[in-house]
């Protein structure tokens, strides 16, 4: 049983009482009795037992602390007493107020809206009217009549009333009182309604922090706060936190309601529909169907389970389960909420959706038709879910063979889209843009999709497919670099301050990957709140960094501007992976290859269909026939044949990858009777193909002629073969550098440590002469190098580096971690990203395999090379194979000695790899390194 709160007594005492009497008197002593009680008890008792809106999967309504909706339902027992009750001629205008809050919010929980609106207005209008605007009840008033209107839909009314009560109760209650956290947590879901999702999270983290000052942590407040920031973090993909904070929400309520309430029950539907979107479906199913037998047939509640149930099966392959839920779910929210709501639309769509997927077009289109007129109007055109219904009907156009209407949609979609972008990517970190991205993301893919399937009929698509792929391909990247440049260029000092504090963070962050849960356990330290921490602090200081705010919607690059830099020998080929999208995704790829050459009106399209073979049967392939230095007839054909003819006279190549192509040398092909395509081409790699226009119009600058380099360490056991390769090309290069005037640190044995290449400060050259590593699987391993392998699971970053001096002790797991030092003779990629390489034109991995990573699509790879382009360096030449030490010296005693002849890294480099090959025939040899960047 739930204990009543003394409130809750009082009320039904004095109605229980007055449902007996039949006197006009005897009404109104009990009328009396019940108001002057509820008088005396506001005071203490209101200004923490507030209504909370809540966020239930996707869709916002009432919440009560005290469960009003079940407890107080009863209270009202016919419409002879509340008339009766009404009517009492001796109310003050105050006390009919006050009995028009009480009964409107029992109407409001009973799901009766518009009778809750009219007395809510009533209420209103009396506290006015009666000199009632400092009762704790006016102000109570206005919130529930904001909380009414966003349960309607009706948003723009519902914020007129949000933010009134929060000011007034700001003023009247003031910052820090509970009253004041209920408003900002009801902002906050009418935000996230409004998909104004930054501002959403601000306000509930406010909340959650007025409520932790008033010690209201274990108290149901603080759980619906927290229930609706987990779902805030679910609806932009970030599963795995949201996942915590509802456990931490069940566990609360827990304590204070039984497991069977029906508070409880809500959270539970939102922890299954976590599981249900991170692949834990047994789980989510379990949960939904637990619930199921203990939610009203006929409550809302019940529709947003049958609605996720449905979206369950569809997951999970069941459709014979999926329509039926769908159609019940429609029935109920019909007849509580009305067929104009924000979640009426939802389920409408869901089912629209559904029949499109089975073909059943005449039955879709209505209903997806409707969902979009729904929210258009409840919602607005700028909403995330409006373009979701956008889109929805696109590709119901599309997949109906209606391709005009559905790139009308499109176009409006995508441009939306990059607007989402815009909107939500500054204030976040990198890991929460990562997050976000993998929610919007697939978006991107339908559209190329779409774009492939209809270029054949329409030019102006190929020409969206190429803007918006250059617009977010390696975004995730460009965004951190824009942050970090606008930091060190703002001149603020507290930013920067802030800036070097984050970065402190993240290195201790790396001393603490080191260790299982069980040894930071033992050393009392907590992970989470440590990277929480390091989170909080990026969040602030990218959103205070306003140059990148505005950076990306004044940066719409087209390719009709790239066309226009291009001379006429030269072209740009953009590889786009594609995840093949029927009337779902599939387990099938294509690449796409789009060629721009200077004047085309649109790029040329070329799509390779084979794409699952182009990642196993044929890149296993070049990687065999190069390592066994073996004659390749068959890469050509695959990787490059289709692309050539569109390249009919031209000498220079920009080359953005994707995917597969960014794991093998392109120069290394070659026609069964013909040459390598490093001797027909100048090939130029690229992040992405706008890069050409920093390229293009970049001044020629006095170099800085320093170098630091840093190799033939001393790895100090038998676990890491020695390289004396590395010294001589290490003092080869030394002496020709220091003949052209370079000041030179040179770091070689024990010295080759860590800690000096973490004390670098952006030399114009860095190089470094080492073993390199990248784990493709850690899966069943203790240890990762020095880092708790399930740690190291997750994060690509922390599963490659380079060895440096003393490695051998913690690749041996000799060395224990240390707390107190980051030197354990491993840099990784994830330590390698906070180095001060800001201004450095090129980073030289003399080293094994230091272009491998995982590749993520459309952001490249992720692993040395992510790194130290995040770090601020131009430009990297790295391997993509273990390389030989002879040839290695060689190729790299050439590079400088043209490099300093030319002042031109990319020609210097192509002319070492053709001196290479006078020497070396096989690609094996000079096609193990690679160049990309500016």
């Amino acid at each position: 049983m739930v204990a009543q709160s003394p409130l809750q007594g009082l009320k039904k005492a004095a109605l229980d009482k007055a449902k007996g009497l039949a006197s006009k008197e005897n009404l109104n002593k009990a009328t009396t009795l019940l108001l002057n009680d509820l008088d005396k008890t506001r005071a203490q008792f209101d200004s923490t037992d507030f209504d909370y809106s809540i966020i239930v999967t996707d869709n916002s309504g009432l919440f009560d602390v005290k469960e009003k909706g079940e407890r107080n339902a009863k209270l009202i027992t016919s419409a002879n007493l509340y008339n009766k009750f009404m009517q009492n001629d001796e109310l003050t205008e105050i006390e009919k107020a006050r009995a028009h809050l009480e009964f409107g919010e029992i109407f409001y929980a009973q799901n009766k809206y518009t009778t809750a609106e009219n007395r809510f207005t009533s209420a209103r209008e009396l506290f006015e009217s009666g000199s009632g605007t400092d009762d704790i009840g006016y102000l109570k008033t206005i919130a529930n009549q904001g909380l009414l209107y966003a349960t309607m839909g009706r948003f723009t009314q519902a914020e007129t009333y949000t933010a009134e009560a929060l000011d007034l109760r700001k003023t009247k209650l003031g910052e820090t009182n509970a009253g004041v956290a209920a408003s900002y947590n009801n902002y906050a879901v009418l935000r996230y309604n409004l998909g104004k999702y930054n501002e959403a999270e601000k306000d509930i983290e406010q909340a959650l922090a007025i409520l932790t000052q008033n010690n209201l942590k274990d108290a149901m407040q603080y759980a619906i706060a927290l229930n609706n920031l987990a779902m805030l973090k679910q609806t932009i993909g970030r599963f795995d936190d949201a996942i915590k904070d509802l456990k931490e929400v069940l566990s609360i309520s827990e304590k204070l309601q039984s497991s069977k309430s029906k508070n409880h029950l809500k959270f539970v539907s939102n922890l299954a529909l976590l599981y249900q979107q991170t692949g834990k479906y047994p789980e989510a199913e379990a949960l939904y169907l637990s619930a199921q037998s203990r939610i009203s047939k006929t409550s809302p509640d019940y529709a947003a389970l049958l609605n996720n149930l449905a979206l369950l099966y569809r997951a999970m392959g069941q459709d014979e389960k999926v329509e039926d839920p769908l159609v019940k779910a429609l029935a109920i929210y019909k007849s509580n909420v009305g067929d104009e709501s924000p979640v009426y639309a939802k389920t409408l769509n869901d089912l629209g959706n559904f029949y499109r997927s089975k073909e059943r077009y005449a039955e879709a289109e209505p209903l997806l038709t409707k969902a979009l007129s729904i929210r258009e109007k409840a919602l607005g055109t700028t909403h995330p879910l409006y373009a979701q219904s956008q889109e929805d009907l696109a590709i119901h156009y599309w997949k109906k063979g209606e391709i005009d209407k559905a790139y009308t949609l499109y176009k409006v979609v995508m441009d939306q889209s990059l607007e989402f972008i815009n909107q939500y990517f500054p204030p976040m970190s990198e890991a929460e843009k990562t997050k976000y991205w993998d929610v919007l993301s697939p978006r991107f893919q339908r559209f190329y999709n779409f774009a492939n399937a209809s270029a054949a009929t329409n030019k102006e698509v190929v020409k969206d497919l190429y803007d918006y792929h250059i617009a977010t391909k390696a975004l995730l990247l460009s965004s951190t670099n824009k942050i970090k440049q606008s930091i060190i260029a703002s001149k603020d000092a507290v930013l920067i301050t802030d800036y070097f504090k984050w970065l402190d963070q993240k290195e201790t962050l790396a001393r603490y990957y080191a260790y299982t849960k069980e040894e930071l356990k033992e050393q009392k330290i907590n992970l989470d709140s440590t990277e929480r921490a390091a989170n909080t602090l990026e969040k602030r200081i990218s959103e205070r960094s306003k140059d990148f705010s505005a950076g990306f919607s004044n940066q719409k690059i087209t390719h009709a501007q790239l066309s226009t830099l291009l001379n006429d020998q030269e072209a740009i080929v953009e590889i786009v992976r594609v995840r093949i999208y029927n009337q779902s995704f599939t387990d099938q790829v294509a690449y796409l290859a789009l060629v721009l050459t200077r004047g085309a009106k649109e790029p040329v399209l070329i799509t390779l269909n084979n794409g699952n073979q182009l990642e196993t049967r044929y890149a296993k392939y070049y990687r065999n026939t190069i390592q066994q230095k073996q004659p390749d007839n068959v890469s050509y054909e695959q990787y490059w044949s289709k692309i050539e003819p569109a390249l009919a006279g031209k000498k220079i190549l920009y080359l953005s990858l994707d995917g597969a192509y960014n794991q093998l040398n392109l120069n290394t092909l070659k026609k069964a009777d013909g040459d390598y395509l490093v001797k027909k081409y100048e090939m130029i790699l690229l992040g992405n193909s706008k890069d050409l226009i920093a390229i293009k119009s970049r001044k020629a600058s006095t170099p800085k002629k320093n170098a630091f380099l840093i190799g033939f360490p001393d790895y100090g056991g038998p676990e890491l073969t020695s390289l004396p390769g590395t010294k001589t090309e290490l003092d080869g290069i030394n002496k020709m550098l220091k003949l052209n005037g370079y000041q030179v640190i040179q770091f070689t044995q024990k010295e080759a440590s860590e800690k000096n290449l973490k004390n670098i400060k952006a030399p114009e050259l860095l190089h470094i002469a080492t073993h390199g590593y990248f784990l493709q699987d850690v899966e069943g391993k203790d240890d990762a190098y020095g880092i708790s392998a399930e740690n190291a699971l997750e994060n690509p970053l922390l599963r490659s580096g380079l060895m440096l001096a003393g490695a051998s002790k913690t690749v041996s797991g000799a060395s224990a971690p240390s707390l107190e030092s980051n030197d354990n003779g491993v840099l990784t990629a994830y330590e390698a990203m906070n180095l001060n390489l800001e201004g450095t034109q090129l980073i030289i991995l003399s080293a094994c395999e230091t272009g491998l990573g995982d590749v993520k699509n459309g952001e490249g790879v992720y692993g040395l090379q992510r790194a130290f382009l995040v770090a601020g360096a131009d430009a990297l030449i790295m391997s993509l194979w273990k390389v030989d030490d002879a040839a290695t010296q060689l190729l790299m005693t050439n590079f400088y000695t043209n490099w300093i002849k030319l002042r031109d890294k990319q020609k210097a480099f192509k002319q070492a790899q053709l001196q290479l090959m006078t020497k070396y025939k096989e690609p094996y040899y000079w096609g193990a390194f690679i160049m990309i960047g500016n």
